[in-house]
């Protein structure tokens, strides 16, 4: 991490991610049937029909469907949004000419996780045996191989032009910066150094959070990946790390630049509880499941003594076995001597379904954003024609802009309105609902997984003491599901699903509105299993 974000030292480090699509795409290719005319547009526009009964998200945008900017979006059963999620996907299209045919054909390459790839298949192909041939269009479905490797860091864009050995100025715009493409773009370069096999390799932008780039927190996980054909991989590899100086990175470390980037990248199974295969990762029964929690909840030190001992001492985390008030909601599983964090989100939703959590993702949450920022006031901004006149010094320090404080509470009337709107959107949620969150922790602790988040019930503003805060132990807010000490932002830091339910009672009237770079936030206490005053850890 601290090589790909170094400014001195321009470096960046490499990952072989071929595992994670499986080693080959699902390409689903229509055609014209009997050299019949039909447009171009057509053959888009039935992969568009088919896919739209899947997936979550617009692909009739003209830079998806021509193949210059490749999307992600999640793939859900057959016409069940926003149920019945089966995971995430990178969408890739292409057009090209059939020379047998002398006609169009429009391709569509689907990258997923090899947990769902059989999943994905049987959905698709379902798909594609119920698509009527009237129009002209013949679907098919099969597969292609391919290779991923990524390409992250500070020097990640000299480096890919240095390796493959072509200049940025040939395949971008002249008012373009390698590194400022958007998330997405895909370009095509032929490599003249590996002769084996097919030598075109396609690169995709990789640039999830563009808008804050700037950050030193979003560096280690931007760059590009490579989508090659595997029978050169291999010597594109050893090239990018003898010739271009890369640090060869694996599965351990990628998911903690992910953790590390502002907003949090999501992991898969580990930020998808509403799948079947992310209650299968929190069940703790699947053997494949265990060794990727072994890895990524491990200690972040050059030893990873969990990931070492898994099969020999057991989990070296202690984790409490008895929890009276979340015994439902977290308990531990003991199998091959190892001692993990098992988690029934359904659970945590209130009241109790029998029915599967539902994430709420994308638009879908700007209503809960909208009532975190109404439930206090923003201090005033000082006028800069005020602040450039004023000679006296203050006669306080100045707080610096990234520390939290109490946010001012709103006047009756508002706290009405506010209350008013908190209702209306509880009454609305129809479905068991779960939010992704962010959580930064004041003062010493580190988090872990399976800590319980409690909301505060009552402020005494006579006491400094943090103990003095009541709070519900009857009933959780939610779960911290990874977090560690992070070194850019200089504080321990944190994931975690909340129940969407109870955010809302937690934001109903709340005295525990924070501020922080004008932005305003929620004060919660987090607690390792049972909470009790000792065990309590301040955050927002």
């Amino acid at each position: 991490l601290r090589l790909a974000t170094s400014e001195t030292i321009q470096k960046c480090t490499i990952q072989d991610a071929t595992w994670e699509i499986d080693g080959s795409a699902v390409v689903l290719r229509a055609s014209q049937i009997n050299n019949l005319s039909s447009p171009k547009e057509q053959t888009v526009k039935t992969l568009l029909s088919i896919l739209e009964r899947v997936t979550d998200i617009k692909l009739s945008d003209n830079s998806i469907t021509s193949g210059h900017v490749s999307v992600e979006g999640l793939i859900h059963e057959i016409d069940s949004f926003p149920a019945g999620l089966v995971g995430p996907g990178n969408f890739m299209f292409k057009i090209m000419n059939d020379d047998a045919t002398k006609s169009d054909v429009c391709l569509l390459s689907i990258f997923v996780h090899p947990a769902i790839r059989l999943k994905v298949m049987a959905i698709l192909t379902t798909l594609v045996k119920s698509h009527d041939n009237d129009n002209g269009i013949n679907v098919t479905i099969s597969t292609e191989p391919y290779s991923l490797l990524r390409v992250r860091g500070t020097s990640s864009t000299t480096t890919v032009a240095d390796v493959l050995s072509f200049n940025w100025m040939d395949v971008l715009p002249t008012d373009v910066d390698g590194n400022e493409v958007d998330h997405g773009t895909l370009l095509m370069i032929n490599s003249t150094d590996c002769t084996k096999g097919r030598n075109q390799i396609i690169l995709k932008s990789h640039r999830p959070n563009l808008h804050q780039n700037h950050l030193p927190q979003n560096v280690a996980c931007s760059g590009w990946d490579i989508l090659c054909h595997p029978s050169i991989s291999n010597d594109l590899f050893q090239t990018f790390v003898r010739k271009g100086g890369t640090c060869a990175i694996g599965l351990v470390e990628d998911a903690r630049a992910q953790l590390e980037a502002s907003p949090p990248l999501p992991i898969f199974p580990r930020d998808y509880p509403d799948s079947a295969e992310g209650q299968s990762y929190w069940e703790g029964s699947s053997k494949d499941w265990k060794l990727i929690r072994s890895c990524i909840e491990g200690s972040w030190g050059r030893n990873n003594k969990l990931l070492r001992r898994s099969q020999k001492e057991g989990c070296d985390e202690k984790v409490p076995t008895e929890m009276p008030e979340t015994s439902e909601l977290v308990t531990t599983c003991d199998a091959s001597s190892k001692e993990i964090v098992r988690i029934q989100w359904s659970c945590l939703v209130s009241p109790k379904s029998d029915q599967s959590v539902i994430v709420v993702r994308g638009s879908f949450g700007v209503p809960f954003l909208q009532l975190l920022h109404g439930c206090g006031r923003l201090p005033r901004k000082v006028d800069s024609d005020f602040t450039t006149k004023q000679t006296r010094r203050p006669r306080r320090p100045v707080r610096p802009s990234n520390v939290a404080v109490h946010a001012p509470p709103l006047s009756i009337d508002e706290k009405e309105i506010h209350s008013k709107l908190c209702k209306q959107l509880k009454a609305s949620l129809s479905l068991p609902a779960l939010l992704r969150c962010e959580l930064f922790f004041e003062g010493k602790g580190s988090p872990s997984v399976g800590d319980v988040i409690y909301s505060f019930t009552s402020r005494n503003d006579n006491s400094n003491d943090d103990t003095s805060k009541g709070f519900d132990q009857e009933s959780p807010l939610g779960l911290v599901t990874a977090g560690g000490f992070s070194p850019t932002r200089g504080r321990s830091y944190a994931v975690a699903f909340v129940s969407a339910a109870m955010f809302i009672d937690a934001l109903d009237g709340t005295e525990h509105g924070m501020v922080k770079d004008e932005k305003m936030f929620l004060e919660v206490t987090v607690a390792k299993g049972l909470p009790s005053p000792r065990h309590l850890r301040r955050c927002t």
